[in-house]
């Protein structure tokens, strides 16, 4: 099963920043979601400079991208974008399209956040004696994304970009193989 993403209607032309959040907190999305199909809310926005996307959930059924060709989207530029930041990078292959087409076309491209685990793995800190407890199944999730970012995205990032990946907190998510 496929769900439709909205098709964005008309342009946004004076629009900076925009901020898309996903949350979903028993079922999770649909296994099959296609984040490549937001790169039409990045083209309605041609002034843009700041991308921020969130996807927050309790469990991840991604099917296993085991390589492959991905999809590239030809004759978007996005020439303002220079701040992208995505939480909850997951392993799912339209989510490394996305970041792939990012990297590949936002021409002005300064930084680019991608946080596997979102929130609920990043790390401890000084407050506090340990993470929020999640499940196993999102520690390797998280686990997943790190190596798609390791496998499909390092050597795509310009030198030009200043990349920053988030890795889960070994203190309570053990270390990364």
């Amino acid at each position: 099963m496929q769900r439709d993403t909205p098709v964005v209607p008309g342009e946004f032309l004076y629009l900076k920043h925009l901020a898309i959040s996903f949350v979903a907190w028993s079922s999770g999305f649909c296994p099959d979601y296609d984040y490549l199909s937001l790169v039409s809310f990045l083209d309605a926005c041609p002034a843009l400079d700041t991308f921020e996307l969130s996807v927050s959930q309790d469990s991840m059924d991604h099917a296993l991208f085991s390589g492959g060709p991905l999809r590239q989207m030809t004759g978007h530029h996005h020439n303002n974008l220079k701040d992208v930041i995505i939480s909850g990078f997951c392993s799912a292959k339209s989510m490394v399209e996305l970041t792939s087409h990012i990297l590949e076309n936002a021409t002005s491209l300064e930084r680019l956040v991608l946080d596997p685990g979102a929130s609920d793995v990043r790390g401890c800190n000084d407050e506090s004696t340990s993470c929020r407890p999640i499940s196993r199944r999102m520690v390797t999730e998280a686990r997943r994304a790190f190596s798609m970012v390791q496998n499909y995205i390092l050597g795509k990032v310009p030198s030009t970009v200043e990349l920053t990946v988030v890795e889960p907190c070994t203190r309570c998510h053990g270390a990364l193989a």
